[in-house]
């Protein structure tokens, strides 16, 4: 529960500044929160939270397409041929580790 209110309050800082004041029903212009208000700033809220899933599951989808091309012209003895002719055969390990895992995911 105290990480949940933790979590919360640096929330609420960041949206709102250092200069974050105890709930006082009001906006930081003053003006009075109402349930319209409520329900358009939880809205927004939820709006943000479903653009983030959708560019996280699209950066996701593009990361394993990549994956999977570099996992098959891995596999081209033409193409690795090509790439110690031009001496490219060496990757970073991380990358390498990716396309080695049987069956990754990203």
């Amino acid at each position: 529960m105290q990480a949940a209110t933790a979590k919360r309050i640096v929330e609420d800082r960041r949206r709102r500044g250092k200069h974050l004041k105890q709930h006082s029903g009001r906006t930081p212009g003053g003006q009075k929160l109402s349930p319209a208000s409520l329900i358009r700033a939880y809205q927004e809220e939820v709006d943000r939270k479903r653009s983030m899933i959708r560019r996280a599951d699209a950066a996701r989808d593009r990361l394993l397409l990549v994956t999977e091309a570099l996992r098959r012209l891995r596999r081209s003895e033409q193409f690795m041929a090509l790439l110690e002719d031009e001496d490219l055969a060496t990757m970073p390990e991380n990358i390498a580790a990716r396309l080695t895992q049987a069956g990754a995911r990203p």
